[in-house]
């Protein structure tokens, strides 16, 4: 994908995550509502509160990120938490 075709993408998702702020809060918090609370909830109903699929979908952010390091600890706290 080429920058213009991501850039587009991102201008898409910057649209939903506006209307999803108006669909997620009052009036009065929608102003105070960070785009990272509307996609995170967001992503949390699109994997219908799946811990494991959003767990998932923030490793492959860190991973994109260059987190080696802490996506090996994120892993490892998810395994002792969940087994």
């Amino acid at each position: 994908m080429d920058k213009k075709q991501l850039n587009s993408k991102i201008d898409k998702l910057k649209e939903l995550i506006k209307e999803c702020k108006k669909d997620f809060y009052i009036q009065e918090y929608r102003d105070k509502a960070s785009d990272t609370d509307a996609l995170g909830i967001l992503i949390s109903q699109y994997f219908e509160w799946n811990g494991s699929e959003i767990l998932k979908t923030a490793y492959s952010a860190f991973e994109d990120s260059n987190f080696h390091t802490f996506n090996e600890k994120m892993i490892n706290l998810w395994k002792s938490e969940n087994a």
